[in-house]
């Protein structure tokens, strides 16, 4: 029981030995207390990755407006066969509709990202200038 005790322990310790010295951008904080660290500490990253949500959530929302107007019938269809089984052939039917119509609308989303992707890489390799 011991010699569990003091792996556990030697873990913990090389653990945190390794997160002190992490060449990561994010250091030894983790989570939502590095992302805000992060923001403080990489400013220029941070406004590219905050710039790039903003792309991504405004093609978003151009997307969905423009599958609602283009498939409304299909999305009422897709809503209404799988509100109570989504597993079921009726559901899988209706969606597949729904996928069919919104397709050129998702190739458009699909690409409008690319671009947004784009622009963050472009934006990031500023940041290491």
């Amino acid at each position: 029981m011991k010699v569990i005790g003091i792996l556990s322990i030697v873990i913990m310790l090389a653990a945190q030995a390794a997160m002190a010295q992490s060449d990561s951008p994010r250091g030894p904080a983790s989570g939502h207390t590095a992302i805000l660290l992060n923001q403080l500490v990489y400013p220029c990253e941070a406004t590219c990755l905050s710039d790039d949500n903003s792309c991504a959530a405004s093609v978003e929302t151009t997307a969905l407006g423009d599958i609602d107007s283009t498939c409304s019938s299909q999305i009422s269809a897709a809503q209404s066969a799988c509100s109570s089984e989504h597993t079921s052939k009726a559901c899988r039917s209706a969606y597949g509709s729904l996928a069919t119509c919104a397709e050129s609308d998702v190739k458009t989303y699909e690409s409008a990202l690319a671009t947004c992707e784009k622009a963050l890489e472009t934006c990031l390799d500023a940041c290491e200038k």
